[in-house]
């Protein structure tokens, strides 16, 4: 037979009744979530009609866009990158916009972790962690002035992806021994890998 209880030694039983705080977490963290164009998450019930949903003015607002608008705002917002932003500003949920921090107080940004295999969306993290202020999300992509296509391009031109000058290597030297389809089973291999920065290069160079 067994109680079904929990024992609370003396002192924690008189910290508990005086209400004094139990836990204690210094300094907040805030949670920052991020999209590509147009991919936001919308909330809607099941009986929702779709055009009414569509139309909501809430659907093209959301805590990443609102970064964009800030940095056109404050010059001070655009010294800072996404993860930086919470010690100078504070996200409000109910009116869906950053306002400035009015005490000393200041929270910890922690951007949504993506996985390597999200493609654009893991590469758009990577930016996210070294540009500062951008206004848009052109502005993600403009590099040194020169404008990429994709921010992998950008990510590769900023220097935070290595060249795959390994994996050309690699099939270099397998091609002295290895038969045509061996070849072709290793880049297929490579490209399952997930870790290539640029697979066409790759394929290109051998």
């Amino acid at each position: 037979m067994y109680y079904d209880c929990r024992y609370i030694l003396p002192c924690e039983a008189a910290w508990r009744i005086f209400k004094f705080p139990i836990h204690h977490r210094e300094p907040s963290v805030e949670r920052l979530s991020f999209h590509l164009p147009n991919e936001q998450t919308i909330i809607f019930s099941d009986d929702d009609p779709i055009d009414d949903v569509a139309n909501r003015l809430s659907v093209k607002e959301s805590q990443f866009l609102s970064w964009f608008e800030e940095n056109k705002i404050y010059e001070e917002a655009r010294e800072l990158t996404y993860a930086e932003f919470p010690l100078k500003f504070v996200w409000n949920k109910k009116v869906k916009k950053w306002g400035k921090r009015r005490n000393s107080a200041f929270s910890k940004g922690r951007i949504f972790f993506v996985l390597h295999g999200s493609e654009e969306q893991y590469y758009l993290l990577m930016l996210l962690n070294v540009i500062k202020g951008p206004k848009c999300y052109e502005d993600l992509h403009k590099i040194n002035n020169h404008e990429h296509l994709t921010f992998r391009d950008a990510c590769y031109a900023l220097g935070l992806l290595d060249d795959d000058k390994e994996y050309v290597d690699v099939i270099k030297e397998a091609s002295n021994w290895g038969m045509p389809s061996y070849l072709r089973q290793l880049f297929a291999m490579l490209l399952l890998s997930n870790s290539m920065s640029r697979p066409e290069c790759v394929w290109e160079a051998t």
